[in-house]
């Protein structure tokens, strides 16, 4: 290899004595080359060089590389002739060089003064000299302020002809001291102009604060004629800078542009959320925008205190104007008696959903739900089932508390509304002032509670109930659920306790004795079609819940309020759409499959599908022929439904009694009826709440347009307007020449419009012989009652949502099993950083050790010892605890037999571990 590399050597041309390796042949040109050229190394070659600068290229030198390529081991080494470099070459290169060094030198200065400010800069105003100084500070990563201004007199007055714009961290550093100090002095003078003492003990809000470093960068730019002119700069910080992708988060270059706060208005009608707002700005700012979401959740804030009236008074507005547009819609107020003012409750319904109410008003479900709005009110929705099977809202309210007082008012307002028609059955949970006001409320009413409420509570409250008793659940669920009679719950209810020994359980006794409010055989006779639960309450309250949350006001949450119920009938309308101009796909097409798609709603018409579907699998004995038959499915457990018919009557009855809870005829019935040959059911048993409701218009017979064209309906005119001159827009939008001769037209168009509501104007005012001078009003109070000066409601403490959330069974053990320090009993550390060593550890056990025997305290022994010899047992406080069901740890429990296995009685020293093992759990 050292013969190869003498070889290319061989080829390199000489350089004069003055020129250095570094590639210059002076100071000038060295000092360019070393400093942009590249350099020249012992391991380089100048075939590199011309590689890398292709200007010796544009001289038309055609350089070959000298390679010198690795032969076989052995063979000999292969050297070409190649036109060597000149050193002409070499010269015109390294001065090429230096023009690009010289031009790029030339550009940093050019970008240094379009960026950086230097005395004698000139602006054209005030505004544009902050903006540049603010470039800067965003370039460099600071923030500015403007620190001071001088006026100068002159004849047209004072006016300011000096601006000193400095770092944000700039001022005098003062200590803590001096800050507290200064902070009582302004409070004092606030008390003395408004005679309002301070707030004691305050919450502080956590604040970040900028520091004060006394910085001395500043600029400073004066008025010189119409120019404005720098003056003075000090470009030297005494702190850290920021880097400069951090510096939208500085607070001078948060800056937000007009069409971006319209942006925001037209999110912030919507209720968007501020997260996707902040996506959509930064999308059309390129990717990143100079303001945080914060900045945009203060602009949002500001937005909806932009009305001066309290919140009161504008949802007593809001509510007014719908009155004005619908006769129908309903509110009413509830006020404090101390102070007539202040406001408690709000309840409201609009004509729509008292419509609906009217229709399907036989089901109510109930339920409350907080963190809606500011004040943590509870917001109860009043919610049906439709004709289609769908939510409705029938109204709303939002009250103070859930006391029984409240709901007794709640109630009878809605009864108000609705024209004092009560519901037939009402559905809530296990709330015990609704448990009350309801049946106070609403006479003859069917109440019931939430049946998956009470399942989730059993699982959490016995935990160990179930865990040591596998089976218990299996035989607990199917005695809830498939009971076909009162008669057969209350009789296998008992047998079930007593073979698992839980009759004595806490919750277990709870159940029994308010089986009739829960239980869905009791209800098996009352209307509650397809609910066991409030889960059509909760799903509404969700929606609510997804554009609203805890820091919204009332009258936001009515705008949200109004857009949901806009798209429940959107809904509604839809499925009645789909119902009249659609055809259902059938099963197998039978007679009885195509009256019930004539005669139910599409989405009920599907339910009864799955029933036919079902009843295909189920068989039938005959008992009494056309008067009893009995309907089982092949199982493993079979469940014989007894089905009574009457012929001359065409009555069926089952004792599932899903007709009379869902409105819906059963499985066992259609099964009886393809036994009997009947091809089709009855009218009667298809009911009119499931059936299509027709829409009364009148039409021209002629051209079948409707009537409500011509006869005052504004928003159907509206919308047929809208979806024209839209179309219009977006053609005209094409071009230019469109868009200019739709506007010229537009305008001419708005001008007779304004001509045409003159006279119409005028024309009323003769009809009316009114004069055009206005005549001396007098202003009348508003029919409601409630005046002008309703006061917002004060903030309420949560009832149901604690401010720690709830531990689950297996969090409580790992809580009490935690590792800590065995000197003073803690859980925050060791006994190896304990603080506490020079206190005795007997201090700190006495209070752990007071009421409770240790294990393995020879008085413990000697206690039990002489329980058992007396034949003493447990006193009542002990037998009751131990009849308790707890959450503790299951492994206390595993040795504990029942009393079926000990032929009823236990022995004193078991008795003894099961109050250990409740007492512990407690």
């Amino acid at each position: 290899m050292d013969d190869e590399v003498a070889a290319c050597t061989s080829h390199v041309p000489s350089f004069p004595d003055d020129m250095s390796l570094d590639g210059g042949l002076g100071d000038d040109s060295a000092a360019a080359g070393s400093s942009h050229g590249p350099s020249f190394t012992d391991g380089m070659s100048f075939d590199d060089v011309s590689d890398n600068g292709k200007q010796a290229d544009a001289h038309g030198k055609n350089k070959n590389v000298c390679d010198c390529d690795d032969q076989q081991e052995g063979g000999p080494v292969q050297q070409e002739n190649v036109e060597h470099l000149s050193q002409e070459d070499i010269l015109i290169f390294i001065q090429n060089d230096s023009v690009c060094a010289a031009q790029a030198q030339t550009c940093s200065q050019e970008v240094r003064s379009h960026h950086v400010p230097y005395v004698g800069m000139v602006f054209d105003s005030c505004d544009a000299a902050h903006a540049f100084y603010n470039e800067y500070a965003a370039i460099c990563g600071f923030a500015i302020k403007k620190a001071g201004n001088y006026h100068a007199t002159k004849p047209g007055g004072k006016a300011v002809s000096r601006y000193t714009y400095r770092c944000n961290r700039s001022g005098k550093v003062v200590g803590k001291d001096v800050l507290e100090e200064r902070k009582k002095q302004r409070q004092l003078k606030k008390q003395e102009k408004t005679g309002i003492p301070p707030p004691e003990k305050a919450k502080r809000k956590r604040k970040n604060f900028i520091q004060i470093t006394g910085c001395q960068a500043k600029m400073i730019a004066t008025l010189k004629g119409d120019k404005w002119v720098v003056t003075s700069v000090d470009l030297e910080h005494n702190h850290t800078l920021s880097p400069p992708d951090e510096s939208k988060y500085l607070r001078s270059h948060k800056k937000m542009t007009e069409e971006e706060k319209l942006f925001i208005r037209t999110f912030n009608s919507v209720q968007m959320p501020t997260r996707k707002i902040m996506a959509i700005l930064s999308y059309l700012r390129g990717g990143d925008a100079p303001y945080t979401k914060k900045y945009v959740s203060n602009v949002r804030t500001a937005i909806n205190r932009e009305n001066g009236k309290g919140d009161m008074l504008q949802v007593l507005e809001y509510f007014r104007n719908k009155q004005k547009e619908d006769p129908n819609f309903y509110y009413a107020f509830k006020v404090a008696d101390e102070d007539i003012n202040k406001v408690l409750c709000i309840f409201w319904a609009d004509g729509y959903s008292r419509k609906m109410y009217e229709l399907y008003g036989d089901c109510l479900s109930f339920d409350t739900t907080y963190k809606t709005n500011r004040y943590n009110m509870p917001f109860a929705p009043f919610v049906g089932i439709t004709g289609h099977g769908l939510n409705c809202l029938f109204a709303c309210a939002i009250v103070h508390n859930e006391t029984v007082d409240t709901f007794e008012w709640l109630f009878d307002t809605f009864l108000d509304c609705m024209r004092r028609k009560a519901p037939l059955t009402v559905i809530t949970d296990q709330d015990v002032a609704m448990k009350t006001a309801v049946p106070a409320v609403f006479k003859g009413v069917v109440h019931r509670c939430c049946l998956f409420h009470i399942m989730k509570k059993v699982r959490e409250r016995c935990v160990r109930t179930f865990s040591t008793q596998p089976d218990l659940y299996a035989d607990f669920s199917d005695i809830m659920h498939n009971c076909l009679t009162e008669a057969e719950f209350e009789t296998l209810w008992p047998p079930m306790t007593e073979k698992y020994g839980v009759e004595n359980v806490k919750y277990f006794r709870y159940m029994w004795k308010y089986r009739e409010l829960f239980v869905p055989v009791y209800f098996k006779k009352s209307f509650f079609p397809f609910i066991h639960s409030t889960a059509r309450s909760e799903g509404t309250n969700a929606i609510f819940k997804d554009n609203v949350g805890s820091t919204f006001s009332v009258i936001t949450f009515l705008r949200e309020y109004e857009r949901i119920l806009k798209a429940m009938q959107e809904n509604e309308k839809e499925q009645d759409s789909i119902t009249r101009t659609t055809k259902p796909t059938y099963w197998l097409g039978t007679e009885l499959e195509l009256q019930a798609a004539e005669k139910y709603n599409r989405a009920i018409f599907y339910i009864f599908q799955k029933v036919i579907k079902f009843a295909s699998q189920l068989h039938v004995e005959e008992v009494e022929k056309n008067t009893r038959y009995e309907v089982y499915k092949k199982d493993f457990r079979i469940r014989r439904y007894v089905v009574i018919v009457d012929m001359h009557r065409e009555d069926f009855a089952c004792i599932c009694g899903k007709f009379e809870k869902d409105g819906v005829v059963c499985s066992h019935i259609l099964r009886v009826l393809t036994h009997l040959n009947l091809p089709v059911l009855p009218e009667k048993y298809y009911i009119d709440r499931w059936r299509p409701k027709q829409r009364k218009d009148i039409r021209k017979l002629r051209y079948g347009v409707p009537e409500e064209l011509t006869a005052g309906d504004h928003h159907l005119r509206y919308m047929l307007l809208s979806s024209r001159l839209n179309e219009m827009a977006s053609d005209a939008a094409s071009s230019n020449e469109k868009y200019m001769y739709v506007v010229g037209e537009s305008v001419r168009i708005e001008a007779k419009l304004d001509e045409m509501t003159l006279a119409e104007e005028q024309q009323k005012m003769q009809d009316k012989h009114v004069e055009r001078a206005p005549a001396p009003t007098m202003v009348t109070p508003h029919p409601d009652g409630y005046g002008e000066s309703l006061k917002d409601p004060d903030v309420i403490a949560s009832k149901g949502r604690p401010q720690e959330r709830y531990k689950t069974f297996l969090e409580k053990i790992q809580a009490k099993q935690q590792i800590g320090c065995s000197h003073c009993g803690q859980h925050d550390h060791v006994f190896a950083s304990c603080t506490n060593k020079h206190i005795p550890r007997s201090q700190f056990h006495k209070k752990t050790t007071v009421g409770k025997q240790p294990t393995g305290v020879p008085g413990a022994s000697k206690d039990s010892s002489r329980k058992s010899q007396t034949g003493g047992g447990p006193k009542a406080g002990d037998k009751r605890s131990a009849q308790k069901d707890t959450t503790s740890a299951p492994s206390a429990s595993k040795g504990m037999p029942s009393k079926k296995q000990t032929g009823g009685k236990q022995k004193t020293g078991e008795k003894r571990s099961a109050r250990k093992d409740t007492t512990g759990a407690s």
